[in-house]
């Protein structure tokens, strides 16, 4: 019995760190418009991970790193060559997709485990992977209150920012490298899938139901608590995919939210 405790200890930590470090990226990302930034990235960590099996180094370290090159890559051509943001970010992810899987061909005998990949597996969290996530969880809450004004002007108006000399270079190249980071660390956890909705739906549930700003921090992070620990029970009840629950039950919340936008 204390085994499976402590198994399923694991396991709820794990999806509720990972959905609190995504939500607090949840507003700044979905506001921005980067929403797609935040899938494609997802994405672009195939090509971390086919490197990684390729070259025999460490899958977390070397997908990071991979993932954070590109991240900048994308910021830098957006701001100094003037290119369009979303092309920028197509033409890496097709680049990247087609590296990775080049790379997983030339690792013979090797099956992709794709379902991993893109569903995660909250179930096989471990001690390490909850220090991770605990370590991010924290790194996010100190930066957001740090550069909370910085990431507000560049949220809303970055030119305004400009002119009074706020560091938005600064703030946007330490915003993509945490939010690089996020997604290659809750990648195992939570997988490509509930990576992209817990980046996008506790922002589009704050909306329905708020306008301050503050607010919508808070809702995103009780939205994110109650769709992983909500959805991590009736996966367990109903002996259902624990991270295609969560999502269902995040959409869900987004869809009563709808319902209760006229109220607010």
């Amino acid at each position: 019995m204390p085994i499976l405790y402590g198994f399923l200890i694991n396991a709820i930590l794990g999806a509720l760190l990972s959905g609190f470090s995504l939500a607090l990226f949840s507003p700044y990302v979905t506001l921005r418009r980067i929403s797609y930034l935040g899938e494609a990235l997802s994405h672009i960590a195939f090509a971390g991970i086919a490197i990684a099996l390729i070259t025999g180094l460490n899958f977390t370290i070397t997908t990071l790193a991979f993932v954070i090159l590109v991240a900048l890559a994308i910021g830098r051509l957006a701001e100094r060559r003037k290119l369009d943001e979303t092309n920028s970010i197509t033409i890496f992810l097709s680049v990247s997709m087609a590296l990775g899987i080049v790379l997983i061909s030339l690792k013979r005998g090797y099956t992709f485990d794709l379902s991993s990949y893109l569903f995660g597996n909250v179930l096989m969290v471990n001690a390490t992977d909850l220090i991770s996530l605990a370590v991010m969880a924290t790194l996010n809450a100190i930066f957001i209150s740090v550069f909370y004004k910085q990431l507000f002007y560049l949220t809303y108006n970055p030119e305004i920012a400009r002119v009074f000399r706020v560091p938005t270079q600064l703030t946007n190249r330490l915003f993509l490298i945490l939010l690089a980071a996020n997604i290659v660390i809750s990648l195992k956890t939570a997988g490509i899938i509930l990576v992209s909705a817990q980046l996008i739906l506790p922002a589009a549930i704050a909306a329905n139901l708020t306008r301050k700003f503050r607010s919508v921090l808070v809702i995103c992070l009780a939205a994110a608590v109650i769709s992983s620990l909500g959805g991590f029970a009736l996966s367990w009840w109903l002996n259902l995919p624990t991270g295609a629950t969560i999502v269902i039950l995040e959409f869900f919340l987004y869809l009563l939210s709808l319902s209760l936008r006229k109220k607010f």
